[in-house]
């Protein structure tokens, strides 16, 4: 039988396994997933066992009297074990990998919240309980009373970094509910993430000590009590230490900003003519630019002065994707339609309108790129300037001292969306339907907060279902309209990754197969609105909410062009077709089986091999969480001799305004490279939402054809609806 020092040595040894494991735990980014539900199935184990060898602390409970630290030592005990579990069995009923057979035994969307703030609770809990057990672990060394204030005065200076970085890494919004999803950095050396969170341990480990000494303290006898305002000067010196050094120090990206209703922290540098305000934000009265002439030219277009600006958006920004990886880039300075290009306008100069909705104060849309550039080249010749664009067979050829109208590039469109504002928005608080013409049920955040949405900036608010007369809600800093909605609007760059080395003027990738819109639509949820946020289509891609707003040089440009070649894609048409389709609750199921029955083609269900729930609820849930961590399930199915196909027909239902993830994942499975995808989209009022860009992205080398939205199943006029599609992709029905 083992003996009392046996014990305690397997006790301290289990111990600092546990405070390993707990490190490995909290270093999510570092572990990824799958190692993170092992690394959390081997803790419970371990707290298991740790319960069983302190069996005899549950007996004596009900036994003896409470003085402060017993008091302290078992409400904090208590209070780990309840947050321990809870962690556990939230993240069990979340776990993918080591309890897939527990899945759903908690609201997928509680379990989420309460996972992500419980696990922090349990972190500072676990550091406070070994605090209160250093005084007894440590009584057997024999300092000297200047040499145990000389290791306080260290040990407070550490946890001082420790307080720093737990408020620089937002711990406090995840502590108390306020954001739902833990924004980690996962471009950080794994040795500093896991140097950060022991740091982090050590200043709850020191409160935890500190406490613990005062209690004991209280319970002495008069002449055996020690200076009692010891251990508070070292709580208050580590307090100090942390707070000064996040105001020497303060965190980058938004980091100490996360869930809190403004976003102060400055992301964009004002020209020198604009001076930004104290929370880095260029004021309404300094930023306006000047309407002006612009020489013999009055268009009404402002002067928006250059200047530098970090474009992209933080990692911390909620939402964000991959492809706007934040960057300084520097803009000259441009004439700007403080408009969306209106119908009159387009009607006028090129006789034609293609909108959707019709009116001569609506923005134009329906049109394509090319369809834009022809346009801007059209208003060139009638206001007497030089066109900006030569278009060739073999591609368009931009001249930059031409003083005509042109395309703004990305960076001088998000330049003059933000208007000094690093926020998501303009607005620097969440966007309303109040203050842009958007799918106004769908809010900043709404997904992570859909069956509550009281903690949310801004709530629901109204759907138009249609574009409106340009300038018809207040602008931006800057005195530009609609940047935010109303219609998205074409960019003069292909679509693709930022060049770091490209920053001062950028025109965008040499080549390409899509060109960039920005600004989001009257159809668009608001996380498709942020400034940061990068759509992309084939320059004949034509849309219902995509427009075209131009600028101008305003200081005689530069010499030289930019070439934007024609985009090496073939549409093929009447080879071999795949029906390819994901569908939950039947909808495109069905709609995939009528195009079936009209064309004979091969039909591919693609199928997760975990299915996801029936409950309706739930799956929201579920499907909002694989769009935000950009999950790529695998799939219990393979399409056969896949090269042999050369259209496939691709249905989903629209899931949170994009593809659901496992059609993401069959699309990176494949080379679409010389093949045609035609979309087929089921949905319940958002239409095709962004998820074209999600195709035209995830497959850059096929051609997307014409799109075919349906309203739930269709209804009575499917199998005319789907004929007429059918006909105008070039598929033949047999």
């Amino acid at each position: 039988m083992p003996n009392v020092k046996t014990n305690s040595w397997i006790k301290r040894t289990l111990d600092a396994v546990m405070i390993a494991l707990l490190l490995c735990l909290m270093a999510y980014q570092v572990a990824g997933e799958a190692a993170h539900e092992w690394f959390g199935v081997g803790m419970v184990a371990l707290a298991a066992v740790h319960q069983i060898l302190n069996r005899k602390w549950y007996g004596a409970l009900f036994r003896g009297k409470y003085g402060a630290f017993r008091t302290v030592s078992t409400v904090l005990n208590v209070l780990l074990i309840l947050s321990f579990a809870l962690t556990a069995f939230c993240g069990m009923s979340m776990s993918s990998h080591a309890t897939p057979f527990l899945y759903g035994a908690a609201s997928v969307s509680f379990a989420r919240r309460a996972h992500l703030s419980m696990s922090y609770w349990t972190f500072v809990l676990m550091g406070l309980h070994l605090g209160t057990h250093l005084p007894a672990i440590t009584a057997g060394l024999k300092l000297k009373e200047r040499t145990k204030a000389v290791l306080a005065g260290v040990f407070a200076c550490i946890g001082g970094v420790g307080l720093w970085l737990a408020l620089r890494n937002g711990v406090q919004n995840y502590l108390f509910f306020r954001v739902p999803f833990a924004f980690l950095d996962y471009e950080k050396a794994a040795w500093l993430v896991y140097l950060e969170h022991l740091l982090t341990l050590s200043f709850w480990a020191l409160i935890g000590t500190q406490t613990a000494r005062i209690c004991m303290n209280a319970g002495q006898k008069t002449d055996r009590k020690k200076n009692p305002l010891f251990p508070v000067a070292v709580i208050t010196a580590a307090a100090a230490v942390g707070i000064a050094l996040a105001f020497l120090f303060p965190a980058s990206d938004g980091a100490a900003s996360f869930g809190t209703a403004d976003w102060s922290v400055p992301q964009t540098e004002a020209a020198p003519e604009q001076a930004p305000d104290e929370s880095g934000n260029v004021s309404h009265e300094d930023a306006a630019p000047a309407k002006l002439s612009g020489g013999s030219v009055d268009d009404g277009f402002a002067q928006v002065q250059g200047g530098s600006f970090l474009m992209g958006s933080p990692k911390t920004e909620n939402w964000r994707i991959e492809d706007e990886t934040q960057r300084q880039v520097t803009v000259g300075p441009f004439f700007i339609d403080p408009y969306e290009a209106t119908q009159g306008d387009y009607a006028r100069l090129t006789g034609k309108n293609p909108s959707a909705f019709t009116g001569e104060n609506l923005p134009v849309e329906n049109i394509s790129w090319l369809d834009a550039v022809q346009y801007a080249n059209a208003k060139s010749a009638d206001a007497g300037l030089t066109p900006v664009y030569t278009v060739a067979a073999d591609g368009v050829t931009w001249d930059l001292s031409a003083d005509g109208y042109r395309l703004p590039t990305e960076a001088e469109w998000e330049y003059a969306c933000r208007a000094g504002v690093g926020a998501p928005f303009n607005t620097k608080k969440s966007l309303s339907a109040a203050e842009a013409n958007f799918y106004g049920h769908y809010p900043y955040e709404i997904e992570e907060n859909y069956f509550d949405n009281s903690v949310l900036e801004a709530k629901p608010g109204e759907y138009r279902q249609k574009t409106l007369p340009v300038g018809s809600f207040k602008p931006n800093a800057w005195g530009l309209y609609d940047m935010h909605g109303n219609v998205n609007e074409w960019c003069w760059d292909y679509y693709g990754d930022y060049d770091p080395a490209s920053v001062d003027r950028p025109t965008g990738p040499a080549t390409g197969t899509r060109h960039v819109y920005r600004g989001g639509g009257w159809n668009d949820f608001a996380k498709n609105m942020r400034s940061a946020y990068r759509a992309a289509g084939q320059e004949d891609m034509r849309s219902f909410n995509l427009g075209v707003r131009l600028v101008r040089n305003a200081d005689g440009g530069r010499s030289g062009t930019v070439t934007a070649g024609k985009p090496n894609l073939r549409a093929k048409t009447g080879g071999k077709v795949l029906i390819a389709y994901f569908s939950w609750g039947g909808n495109t199921r069905g709609v995939a089986k009528e195009i079936q029955a009209q064309t004979g083609a091969d039909l591919f269900e693609i199928t997760p091999q975990r299915p996801y729930s029936s409950d309706y609820n739930t799956v929201l849930t579920e499907a909002q969480e694989d769009r935000h961590k950009h999950a790529r399930p695998k799939l219990s199915e393979h399409v056969k001799n896949f090269d042999e196909y050369d259209v496939v027909l691709l249905g989903y239902p629209n899931w949170w305004a994009s593809i659901p993830a496992p059609v993401a994942t069959f699309l990176e499975e494949y080379d679409f490279s010389g093949k045609t995808i035609v979309p087929f989209c089921s949905h319940g009022g958002g239409r095709f939402g962004q998820s074209l860009t999600a195709v035209a992205k995830l497959a850059p080398s096929a051609v997307i054809g014409e799109g075919l939205s349906v309203h739930y199943s269709g209804g009575s006029t499917l199998s005319r609806d789907v004929a007429a599609w059918l006909k105008v992709n070039g598929v033949k029905a047999r």
